[in-house]
């Protein structure tokens, strides 16, 4: 299903999640998968490549995979890490962030399955950007 994140950011999460606000991110759940989705505005003075660049840079050592995303005026870049969970079995995590020139879409899954990978991956590549002047 189409949901829309802000004005701009459109994902395709199934019916069968559930969903909340939390800390000003949208959450969408279900048994051993969760979706985390917080959007923000790219700062004036810095451009979309420059904002992934500048993420890059910041990315840990442990990650397992790095993706890289162009679609029209979208950029992303994604990565996979294992979450360690103290007490708890550890997840496969997929963060990914999804840059316009004004907003950017930050996304984590976090998957108990790691066969729900390639899921989590073509939800991050269907994200749709639609600026607020095609809204009519």
């Amino acid at each position: 299903m189409a949901f829309r994140i802000t004005k701009e950011w459109i994902m395709n999460i199934p019916e069968t999640f559930e969903r909340r606000v939390e800390d000003e991110k949208l959450i969408f759940w279900k048994t051993g998968v969760t979706v985390v989705v917080a959007a923000f505005q790219v700062p004036e003075n810095i451009g979309k490549i420059e904002l992934l660049n500048q993420i890059q840079r910041k990315l840990p050592e442990d990650i397992l995979e790095t993706l890289v995303s162009t679609k029209g005026e979208i950029v992303g870049l994604g990565y996979t890490q294992v979450q360690k969970r103290e007490g708890k079995k550890n997840r496969l995590a997929l963060y990914t962030f999804t840059a316009s020139d004004t907003s950017c879409l930050q996304t984590a899954f976090y998957l108990d399955d790691p066969d729900d990978l390639a899921w989590a991956k073509s939800v991050w590549e269907s994200i749709v950007f639609q600026p607020e002047e095609e809204l009519t």
